[in-house]
């Protein structure tokens, strides 16, 4: 079933019952073929009904079937001389118009679902299979629009040009590994997307109460500017009341190149916050010097890119030997002096400036205070 699953996904799998009667043909009378072809299609149909529980669909056999309904009307009207020499062509020119009205579909259909009440999750699942749904569309009209022309051309060459056995691969077999051949380009690329979606990383999409409603490749979520949702961590380092603050990295898609925490990363879909928090300090999460990091507070941070849930977790170092470990980060520690002076001059991350108000009268007065006591507790 699992084998039925991975082909199914391959949309082009759609033309089979088409194939198969271009196939049929050439032994079979035109009916049986027919009978035959149709009857495929329909168990397709109940399989693809079944496996679309699964989230797998299969569209191409829709316009199959509206192409099957056309040609059973040349058999109730009994049109005998086309149906027994140029059923294959029949049915090519049928399929091709069929497509062609479906590619005027497009817009209406995916505005008809972006305004649909499916749960978001569903939405996204639904306009990828569509996009590549349309997208195979053109190519099997273009193909089977050239495979027509191809035929035209032809017949108008002159009759001693005219052998039977091209006429045979012409109009019947030319086809039919045109056919073949979409679907076997179609499993190369969905299994070569497949390979390369395996290294994109999945984030989580959530919705304005911050529960996960779905998942998205980064790549995509970047390619449409504050669409979605997602959730971030970030680490603040404290050492005597004062920041450990490193660069950022050049290519960082949000405030590249500033002054920022030395810990901050994305939660991957399924991932849970404190695995998150692992994988943001790497190396260091099996530093035994290391303090762990503990929970401070959860902010939604929003620009003109990105709109992110940020978990915000706290460090507190409590000597040298730990702020050394930190020191092959190449960053440096800020006093509270220090960072007001430079606030606002776009020295620091949009991340930081938002959350440096809450982190001076929480964490960092409490530091300053546990670091430089008042003379009252002094005398205490």
């Amino acid at each position: 079933m699992n084998r039925v699953k991975k082909n199914m996904q391959n949309q082009a799998v759609g033309l089979l019952p088409i194939l198969l009667f271009m196939f049929l043909n050439n032994f079979l009378s035109y009916k049986l073929s027919f009978v035959i072809a149709v009857i495929s299609c329909l168990l397709c149909l109940v399989l693809y009904r079944m496996l679309s529980k699964d989230k797998i669909y299969q569209f191409l056999l829709l316009p199959a079937s509206a192409t099957f309904i056309l040609y059973a009307v040349f058999i109730f009207f009994q049109i005998e001389p086309i149906l027994f020499a140029y059923s294959p062509i029949l049915i090519e020119v049928l399929l091709v118009v069929v497509l062609a009205i479906i590619g005027f579909s497009r817009r209406t259909v995916l505005r008809r679902l972006r305004d649909s009440h499916f749960p978001s999750y569903k939405r996204i699942l639904l306009r990828t299979a569509l996009n590549e749904f349309y997208f195979l569309v053109q190519i099997v009209q273009n193909v089977f629009t050239l495979y027509l022309f191809v035929i035209l051309f032809y017949t108008i060459l002159p009759e001693e040009t005219h052998e039977v056995r091209m006429e045979h691969f012409i109009y019947r077999d030319l086809g039919l590994i045109l056919g073949i051949g979409i679907i076997l380009y179609e499993h190369i690329r969905v299994s070569w997307m497949k390979g390369s979606l395996k290294k994109e990383m999945w984030l989580p999409v959530l919705d304005e109460k911050g529960k996960v409603v779905g998942c998205m490749a980064r790549s995509v979520s970047r390619s449409v500017t504050k669409k979605y949702f997602h959730p971030i961590v970030r680490i603040a380092v404290v050492y005597k009341g004062m920041l450990f603050l490193v660069k950022r990295n050049i290519n960082e898609y949000v405030a590249p190149d500033t002054l920022d925490y030395p810990f901050h990363a994305y939660v991957l879909y399924h991932q849970s916050l404190d695995n998150a928090v692992k994988e943001a300090l790497g190396p260091f999460a099996q530093d035994k010097e290391i303090p762990a990091p503990r929970f401070l507070i959860r902010h939604t941070y929003e620009d003109e890119k990105v709109k992110h849930q940020v978990s915000l977790y706290t460090i507190c170092l409590k000597s040298e030997e730990q702020l050394k470990v930190l020191e092959k980060l190449g960053g440096k520690l800020w006093t509270g002096k220090q960072i007001e002076e430079n606030r606002q001059k776009g020295i620091f991350s949009s991340y930081f400036e938002e959350e440096y108000p809450y982190l001076k009268n929480t964490v960092l007065f409490a530091e300053s205070y546990c670091c430089n006591p008042s003379p009252d507790k002094q005398d205490m």
